[in-house]
């Protein structure tokens, strides 16, 4: 939620789109300001995709989405397979669009058709849901050691999970640093040059190496680039027990970041820290590195105590 204070806040993170800069901008704790869009939508009821609004203040709804989620709803909660008739009856939707919106769901694998031409939901759902509740209940357990970090460094702290070949931040603490970095839940970002994202490649690097080799991208002078220097960092990350990204995703961005372990010894997450690299020099890496390690044994051990 945003902050009651209004705060100048650079609206640079290690998961905000490259070459965006660092000017400090008014904010209310993140929020966008007066004005501001995002996703391409437009102010004072102007709309885009087709949908429309009944006020400047209306939000905006996909009638075709809308319907294909009614569906895949009626799908996941019918304790049998269901005909495209029946499904129209249910939804008081025309029977052709119903056919056109199942077909999509099963294309994307949301839904499933049996032999005898009616349909189901897919285990999708399940595999999704299993995901989300994983992660609602891993950055549960790893909050009081994530607000811990925040308070004894003073920077903005995160928590990351493998999403793919990327990495992906599902909680954040924001630091009160009246210039910090913003991070955002729920975005990606590159496994191989932020400190949360090295750190999850490192403890998986034999499955991931090949996939993340085949798509590195300089983004700023300092971006690892090259198998030998990705080796030669992954190494370094798991004799060092954290990794730190000093300027290679965002210039003027540094992190800090350790593993998360599981009660088996898998790595699950890991936890961070990030700022300005004004702030967080190489110096003041290498002092806040201890404090991050032990956010991560912290968290790792609320994960070994609970039933997870």
């Amino acid at each position: 939620m945003p902050s009651e204070r209004t705060t100048f806040e650079r609206t640079t993170s290690e998961n905000s789109t490259p070459g965006t800069t660092m000017a400090d901008t008014p904010v209310a704790g993140g929020a966008v300001a007066d004005g501001a869009t995002t996703d391409g939508a437009t102010t004072d009821g102007a709309t885009t995709d087709g949908a429309t609004t009944d006020g400047p203040m209306a939000e905006r709804v996909d009638s075709t989405l809308t319907k294909g989620l009614q569906i895949l709803e009626v799908l996941a909660a019918s304790p049998r397979p269901l005909g495209i008739t029946e499904i129209a009856a249910q939804l008081a939707m025309n029977k052709s669009s119903v056919h056109r919106l199942v077909k999509t769901l099963c294309k994307m694998n949301y839904a499933a058709q049996d032999p005898d031409r009616t349909y189901r939901a897919s285990l999708k759902l399940w595999r999704m849901g299993s995901t989300l509740m994983g992660h609602h209940r891993l950055a549960g357990l790893c909050a009081p050691a994530m607000h811990s970090l925040m308070r004894a460094t003073g920077e903005s702290a995160h928590l990351s999970v493998l999403e793919g070949a990327e990495a992906m931040h599902i909680d954040t603490v924001d630091s009160g640093q009246s210039v910090r970095a913003a991070i955002e839940r729920g975005e990606r970002v590159p496994l191989y040059c932020v400190a949360t994202g090295k750190v999850l490649l490192a403890h998986h690097y034999e499955s991931l190496r090949a996939a993340v080799l085949a798509t590195m991208t300089r983004f700023t002078a300092r971006t690892i680039t090259g198998a030998d220097a990705l080796d030669t960092e992954m190494a370094q990350v798991r004799r060092l027990g954290y990794a730190r990204n000093t300027g290679e995703w965002q210039e003027d961005l540094a992190g800090v970041a350790a593993p998360v372990f599981a009660a088996n010894g898998d790595v699950v997450a890991a936890i961070g820290l990030s700022g300005p690299t004004q702030r967080l020099s190489r110096q003041r890496i290498r002092e806040v590195a201890p404090a991050v390690m032990e956010a991560g044994r912290t968290a790792s051990n609320a994960l070994h105590a609970a039933t997870f």
